[in-house]
């Protein structure tokens, strides 16, 4: 287990296992139905991202650096909290995941790595490679979360909807498209930049809007 940033880390023994046959995309690919997943996010409503930034304690980002060391290991990881990420959990912000992920591929096929131990403050933690994906996809998408979530507590508390019209909005996919904005696509979530003030990305939703004049 090699040691990067200073220091040795020690996470238990390195248990060695033979050359793996199955490749880096499908072992580090997270389970379809796991939270945080790329397929998750493209199955889940506008409601059910609302109730996850609400009541089901979604991951806490931390700061940048506060991974001090990490180390490739050959361990493949069979506890859930080492494979999920779990509800309240702390979790690397991307600039500290960057270097991990980008350098994964390489340390399965050379090194035989199955997970990466990291020490953040006084703790050491364990992640399946796969884990890493999620722990990205959560990076990505926590903002969009709770842009759901505030576009339908606005709607839901100020009643601009017959009561039908806002549980089909509900409904709608979280990554579904906006009707009318064929060309860039943009996402139901995006609606929630018109509220609190937020300006550049208002204008930025204008000038996609331009298109379909």
């Amino acid at each position: 287990m090699r040691a990067h940033a200073h220091g040795n880390l020690r996470h238990g023994p390195v248990i060695l296992s033979l050359p793996s046959t199955m490749s880096f995309a499908a072992y580090a690919a997270p389970h379809p139905q796991t939270r945080f997943s790329p397929q998750f996010f493209a199955s889940i409503t506008i409601a059910d991202a609302a109730d996850l930034i609400r009541d089901n304690r979604p991951p806490r980002i931390l700061s940048k650096s506060s991974v001090s060391k990490w180390a490739w290991d050959r361990t493949e990881p069979t506890a859930i909290s080492e494979i999920i990420v779990a509800a309240g959990e702390d979790i690397p912000c991307m600039d500290d995941m960057y270097l991990i992920t980008g350098a994964a591929e390489i340390a399965y096929y050379k090194e035989g790595a199955h997970s990466v131990c990291l020490q953040i403050g006084n703790r050491i933690v364990r992640y399946h490679l796969s884990k890493l994906h999620l722990i990205l996809g959560a990076n990505n998408q926590m903002y969009n979360l709770a842009a759901a979530a505030r576009l339908l507590d606005r709607i839901v508390s100020g009643k601009p909807l017959l009561p039908n019209l806002i549980e089909e909005f509900k409904l709608n996919g979280f990554s579904e498209r906006l009707a009318g904005f064929h060309v860039t696509q943009t996402p139901i979530y995006m609606l929630g930049c018109l509220l609190g003030e937020r300006w550049a990305e208002e204008d930025l939703l204008n000038a996609r809007a331009e298109i379909i004049y």
